[in-house]
């Protein structure tokens, strides 16, 4: 009983300390006060990252419409490229592990005023692969591109979120 309570006074001074140092979580501010209305302009509305950050501004309360004229901001999506490359094979020839690469290149507008210009972010990840597993690898390097999609799609908003 002592034990509980001495686990229950250390988590109360701990949240104490850092709600009066002014911890924040990053990206907690109301990204829908700033923007409310985005357009997202790309190439391909078909890729892992186009859904991932779609439905990110959808999370924070924010609209995405197909319309431009519609919008005040505009996403500007350059550059949306994933690729897997093989890092090591096994000496009967078969890919034994593989890296999974995700880069995107975005700006945004608003009204026709370029607000931040062709920012980067590249995300990458190896896994290793077991042909006597194929389709839990396949489901594997999925999960890995979601993943690695939804970091950039939460990096996007961060600096949105500074805007």
């Amino acid at each position: 009983c002592l034990m509980i309570f001495f686990k229950q006074l250390t988590f109360v001074i701990c949240l104490l300390f850092l709600t009066g140092c002014g911890f924040e979580l990053q990206n907690t501010g109301d990204l829908k006060q700033t923007i409310n209305i985005i357009h997202i302009q790309t190439n391909d509305p078909y890729t892992v990252f186009y859904r991932n950050i779609k439905n990110q501004f959808r999370e924070n309360g924010i609209r995405v419409t197909d319309n431009r004229e519609e919008a005040a901001y505009v996403l500007v999506i350059e550059k949306d490229f994933s690729n897997d490359r093989v890092l090591s094979i096994s000496a009967h020839n078969t890919p034994k592990e593989y890296e999974i690469v995700y880069q995107v290149q975005w700006s945004l507008f608003k009204d026709k005023t370029q607000l931040i210009f062709n920012v980067q972010h590249l995300e990458l990840q190896d896994y290793s692969f077991d042909q006597n597993q194929l389709l839990g690898k396949s489901k594997e390097a999925e999960f890995i591109m979601d993943s690695l999609t939804t970091r950039i799609s939460r990096a996007v908003l961060a600096r949105l979120g500074n805007i």
